[in-house]
Protein backbone atom coordinates (compact mmCIF):
# COMPACT_ATOMS: atom_id res chain seq x y z
CA UNK A 1 0.00 0.00 0.00
CA UNK A 2 1.14 3.38 -0.75
CA UNK A 3 -0.13 5.39 2.07
CA UNK A 4 -1.74 4.73 5.43
CA UNK A 5 -3.72 7.78 6.80
CA UNK A 6 -3.97 7.90 10.69
CA UNK A 7 -6.29 9.49 12.61
CA UNK A 8 -6.68 8.96 16.49
CA UNK A 9 -10.02 9.79 18.05
CA UNK A 10 -11.23 10.62 21.90
CA UNK A 11 -14.95 12.37 21.79
CA UNK A 12 -14.01 14.46 18.85
CA UNK A 13 -16.66 13.06 16.61
CA UNK A 14 -18.38 16.02 14.80
CA UNK A 15 -14.75 17.12 14.20
CA UNK A 16 -13.81 13.93 12.75
CA UNK A 17 -16.85 13.93 10.10
CA UNK A 18 -15.91 17.33 9.19
CA UNK A 19 -12.05 15.98 8.58
CA UNK A 20 -13.37 13.18 7.02
CA UNK A 21 -15.44 15.16 4.56
CA UNK A 22 -12.24 17.53 3.66
CA UNK A 23 -10.33 14.17 3.37
CA UNK A 24 -12.29 12.79 0.38
CA UNK A 25 -12.71 15.46 -1.39
CA UNK A 26 -8.70 15.92 -1.23
CA UNK A 27 -8.13 12.68 -2.22
CA UNK A 28 -10.57 12.70 -5.52
CA UNK A 29 -7.35 13.46 -7.49
CA UNK A 30 -5.20 10.99 -5.50
CA UNK A 31 -4.51 7.78 -7.53
CA UNK A 32 -2.15 5.64 -5.45
CA UNK A 33 -3.89 2.90 -2.93
CA UNK A 34 -4.97 4.29 0.48
CA UNK A 35 -6.48 3.20 3.72
CA UNK A 36 -7.76 5.36 6.65
CA UNK A 37 -7.24 4.03 10.30
CA UNK A 38 -9.75 5.66 12.82
CA UNK A 39 -8.61 4.11 16.56
CA UNK A 40 -11.08 5.35 18.87
CA UNK A 41 -9.38 6.00 22.40
CA UNK A 42 -11.54 4.85 24.95
CA UNK A 43 -14.02 7.33 23.99
CA UNK A 44 -18.04 8.13 24.43
CA UNK A 45 -18.52 7.91 20.73
CA UNK A 46 -20.49 6.04 18.32
CA UNK A 47 -18.54 5.68 15.37
CA UNK A 48 -20.46 2.92 13.61
CA UNK A 49 -21.63 4.70 10.55
CA UNK A 50 -18.14 6.36 9.89
CA UNK A 51 -17.25 2.73 7.47
CA UNK A 52 -20.25 3.22 5.44
CA UNK A 53 -20.57 7.13 5.09
CA UNK A 54 -16.44 7.25 3.88
CA UNK A 55 -14.53 4.89 1.28
CA UNK A 56 -11.47 3.10 1.88
CA UNK A 57 -11.67 3.57 6.05
CA UNK A 58 -11.63 1.27 9.13
CA UNK A 59 -12.42 2.25 12.57
CA UNK A 60 -10.72 0.26 15.65
CA UNK A 61 -11.80 0.53 19.18
CA UNK A 62 -9.25 0.55 22.17
CA UNK A 63 -10.86 -0.61 25.73
CA UNK A 64 -8.36 2.26 27.18
CA UNK A 65 -6.88 5.67 26.33
CA UNK A 66 -3.56 4.59 24.89
CA UNK A 67 -2.67 8.80 24.42
CA UNK A 68 -1.53 10.01 21.53
CA UNK A 69 1.64 8.53 20.51
CA UNK A 70 0.20 5.45 21.90
CA UNK A 71 -2.70 5.45 19.64
CA UNK A 72 -0.71 5.77 16.34
CA UNK A 73 1.40 2.97 17.06
CA UNK A 74 -1.29 0.74 17.93
CA UNK A 75 -2.56 1.83 14.15
CA UNK A 76 0.46 1.48 12.48
CA UNK A 77 1.24 -2.34 13.65
CA UNK A 78 -2.19 -2.88 11.49
CA UNK A 79 -0.67 -2.86 8.20
CA UNK A 80 2.40 -1.96 5.89
CA UNK A 81 2.33 1.16 3.80
CA UNK A 82 5.32 2.65 2.00
CA UNK A 83 4.39 6.28 3.36
CA UNK A 84 2.05 7.28 6.54
CA UNK A 85 -0.13 9.82 7.24
CA UNK A 86 -0.54 11.45 10.98
CA UNK A 87 -3.82 13.73 11.64
CA UNK A 88 -5.71 15.26 14.33
CA UNK A 89 -9.66 14.96 13.95
CA UNK A 90 -9.55 19.01 14.33
CA UNK A 91 -8.19 19.14 10.84
CA UNK A 92 -9.72 20.72 8.02
CA UNK A 93 -8.41 20.24 3.97
CA UNK A 94 -9.50 23.45 2.67
CA UNK A 95 -7.31 23.36 -0.14
CA UNK A 96 -7.18 21.38 -3.52
CA UNK A 97 -5.07 18.58 -3.65
CA UNK A 98 -2.77 19.32 -0.69
CA UNK A 99 -1.79 15.73 0.00
CA UNK A 100 -0.70 15.37 -3.69
CA UNK A 101 1.08 18.78 -3.36
CA UNK A 102 2.74 17.81 -0.01
CA UNK A 103 4.01 14.88 -1.99
CA UNK A 104 5.53 16.64 -4.83
CA UNK A 105 7.43 18.56 -2.45
CA UNK A 106 8.46 16.02 -0.54
CA UNK A 107 10.16 14.84 -3.94
CA UNK A 108 11.40 18.29 -5.48
CA UNK A 109 13.32 18.93 -1.36
CA UNK A 110 14.58 15.07 -1.01
CA UNK A 111 12.81 15.38 2.54
CA UNK A 112 11.58 12.41 4.26
CA UNK A 113 8.78 13.80 6.84
CA UNK A 114 6.89 17.01 5.60
CA UNK A 115 4.27 19.39 7.50
CA UNK A 116 1.83 22.53 5.86
CA UNK A 117 1.70 25.13 7.86
CA UNK A 118 -1.56 24.68 9.84
CA UNK A 119 -3.81 28.08 10.23
CA UNK A 120 -6.66 28.57 12.92
CA UNK A 121 -10.15 29.68 12.14
CA UNK A 122 -8.94 33.12 12.71
CA UNK A 123 -6.66 32.90 9.83
CA UNK A 124 -3.76 33.36 11.92
CA UNK A 125 -0.96 30.79 11.55
CA UNK A 126 -0.31 28.67 14.70
CA UNK A 127 2.41 28.73 17.08
CA UNK A 128 3.56 25.06 16.76
CA UNK A 129 2.80 23.81 13.77
CA UNK A 130 7.10 23.32 13.86
CA UNK A 131 10.12 24.46 15.62
CA UNK A 132 13.37 25.91 13.66
CA UNK A 133 16.44 24.59 13.74
CA UNK A 134 18.66 26.96 12.27
CA UNK A 135 19.86 30.08 13.84
CA UNK A 136 20.94 31.58 17.12
CA UNK A 137 17.71 31.98 19.11
CA UNK A 138 16.49 27.87 17.82
CA UNK A 139 20.30 26.81 19.19
CA UNK A 140 19.75 28.38 22.15
CA UNK A 141 16.23 27.24 22.99
CA UNK A 142 16.83 23.75 21.49
CA UNK A 143 19.88 23.35 23.91
CA UNK A 144 16.96 24.01 26.67
CA UNK A 145 14.79 21.32 25.33
CA UNK A 146 12.74 24.34 24.30
CA UNK A 147 11.44 25.08 20.70
CA UNK A 148 11.67 28.53 18.41
CA UNK A 149 8.91 29.12 16.21
CA UNK A 150 8.87 31.98 13.59
CA UNK A 151 6.05 32.93 11.03
CA UNK A 152 7.68 31.30 7.86
CA UNK A 153 7.06 32.15 4.91
CA UNK A 154 9.41 30.72 3.09
CA UNK A 155 9.29 26.53 3.36
CA UNK A 156 12.77 24.88 5.00
CA UNK A 157 14.30 22.22 5.97
CA UNK A 158 13.06 22.51 10.41
CA UNK A 159 13.96 20.76 13.80
CA UNK A 160 10.03 19.21 13.79
CA UNK A 161 6.67 19.56 12.39
CA UNK A 162 2.97 18.82 14.18
CA UNK A 163 1.75 15.61 14.65
CA UNK A 164 -1.49 17.30 13.84
CA UNK A 165 -0.36 16.74 10.09
CA UNK A 166 2.42 14.74 9.97
CA UNK A 167 3.50 12.71 6.50
CA UNK A 168 6.47 10.37 6.73
CA UNK A 169 8.25 7.95 5.24
CA UNK A 170 7.48 4.85 7.30
CA UNK A 171 10.37 3.08 7.08
CA UNK A 172 11.67 6.58 9.70
CA UNK A 173 8.77 5.28 11.69
CA UNK A 174 8.95 1.81 11.77
CA UNK A 175 13.12 2.22 12.58
CA UNK A 176 12.42 3.99 15.49
CA UNK A 177 9.91 2.17 17.03
CA UNK A 178 7.43 5.03 16.45
CA UNK A 179 6.12 7.45 19.00
CA UNK A 180 7.55 7.15 22.90
CA UNK A 181 4.66 6.46 24.64
CA UNK A 182 5.66 7.89 28.06
CA UNK A 183 4.32 11.05 26.24
CA UNK A 184 0.47 10.71 26.69
CA UNK A 185 0.17 14.19 24.97
CA UNK A 186 2.30 17.02 24.02
CA UNK A 187 6.29 16.97 23.00
CA UNK A 188 5.46 13.52 21.25
CA UNK A 189 5.87 14.95 18.23
CA UNK A 190 9.30 16.97 18.94
CA UNK A 191 11.09 13.87 20.33
CA UNK A 192 9.57 11.65 17.58
CA UNK A 193 11.21 14.50 14.84
CA UNK A 194 14.10 14.66 16.88
CA UNK A 195 14.91 10.80 16.93
CA UNK A 196 14.35 10.42 13.40
CA UNK A 197 16.54 13.49 12.46
CA UNK A 198 19.25 10.82 14.34
CA UNK A 199 18.26 7.75 12.22
CA UNK A 200 19.30 10.46 8.58
CA UNK A 201 15.37 12.37 8.23
CA UNK A 202 15.30 15.28 6.77
CA UNK A 203 12.25 17.22 7.89
CA UNK A 204 10.64 19.88 5.67
CA UNK A 205 8.39 22.71 6.65
CA UNK A 206 5.80 23.50 3.29
CA UNK A 207 4.22 26.74 4.01
CA UNK A 208 2.80 27.64 0.82
CA UNK A 209 0.38 24.19 1.68
CA UNK A 210 -2.06 25.33 4.24
CA UNK A 211 -4.73 23.65 6.28
CA UNK A 212 -7.08 24.74 8.75
CA UNK A 213 -7.16 23.32 12.52
CA UNK A 214 -8.75 23.81 15.46
CA UNK A 215 -5.92 22.89 17.89
CA UNK A 216 -6.28 21.18 21.82
CA UNK A 217 -10.10 20.16 21.42
CA UNK A 218 -9.55 17.57 23.56
CA UNK A 219 -7.06 18.77 26.27
CA UNK A 220 -5.53 22.12 27.83
CA UNK A 221 -2.42 22.81 27.33
CA UNK A 222 -1.53 22.82 31.04
CA UNK A 223 -3.21 19.58 31.41
CA UNK A 224 -0.55 17.74 30.55
CA UNK A 225 2.74 19.98 29.46
CA UNK A 226 4.35 20.60 31.78
CA UNK A 227 5.02 16.86 32.71
CA UNK A 228 6.12 16.27 28.91
CA UNK A 229 8.61 18.80 28.49
CA UNK A 230 10.15 17.28 32.01
CA UNK A 231 10.20 13.89 30.43
CA UNK A 232 11.97 15.39 27.43
CA UNK A 233 14.62 17.73 28.88
CA UNK A 234 15.36 14.56 30.74
CA UNK A 235 15.82 12.11 27.89
CA UNK A 236 17.09 14.37 25.38
CA UNK A 237 19.06 17.27 27.02
CA UNK A 238 19.32 17.25 30.70
CA UNK A 239 23.16 16.32 30.57
CA UNK A 240 24.00 19.12 28.18
CA UNK A 241 26.38 22.10 29.88
CA UNK A 242 24.13 25.05 28.14
CA UNK A 243 20.75 23.20 29.48
CA UNK A 244 22.87 23.80 33.35
CA UNK A 245 23.88 26.79 32.65
CA UNK A 246 20.62 28.32 31.27
CA UNK A 247 18.01 26.46 32.70
CA UNK A 248 17.65 28.58 35.82
CA UNK A 249 16.53 31.29 33.83
CA UNK A 250 14.35 29.55 31.78
CA UNK A 251 12.29 28.43 34.96
CA UNK A 252 12.62 31.80 36.39
CA UNK A 253 11.57 33.26 32.75
CA UNK A 254 8.79 30.53 32.90
CA UNK A 255 7.16 32.08 36.24
CA UNK A 256 7.01 35.51 35.54
CA UNK A 257 4.82 34.49 32.33
CA UNK A 258 2.58 32.44 34.51
CA UNK A 259 2.28 35.30 36.89
CA UNK A 260 1.21 37.79 34.19
CA UNK A 261 -1.08 34.81 32.36
CA UNK A 262 1.37 35.72 28.61
CA UNK A 263 1.81 32.96 26.73
CA UNK A 264 4.77 33.13 25.83
CA UNK A 265 6.74 30.37 28.34
CA UNK A 266 9.79 28.71 27.23
CA UNK A 267 7.97 25.18 26.83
Amino acid sequence: MHLLIQIVNYNTREYLLKCLESLQIDLENYNEEYRIFILDNASNDNLDDVEQKFRNTKVFYSPKNLGFGGGHNYLFKMTESKYLLILNPDLLFFEPDTIKRLFNSMAENKADVIGPKLIGFDKKPQIGDHGESIGFIAAIKNNLGASHWINRENPDFVAWISGGFMLLDSKYFKKINGFDEKFFLFKEEEDLCLRMRNEGAKIFYDSSVKCLHHSSVVAKKSDHIYKSLDYYIQKHYADKILYKILNPLRIFYNKIMRVFKIDRELI
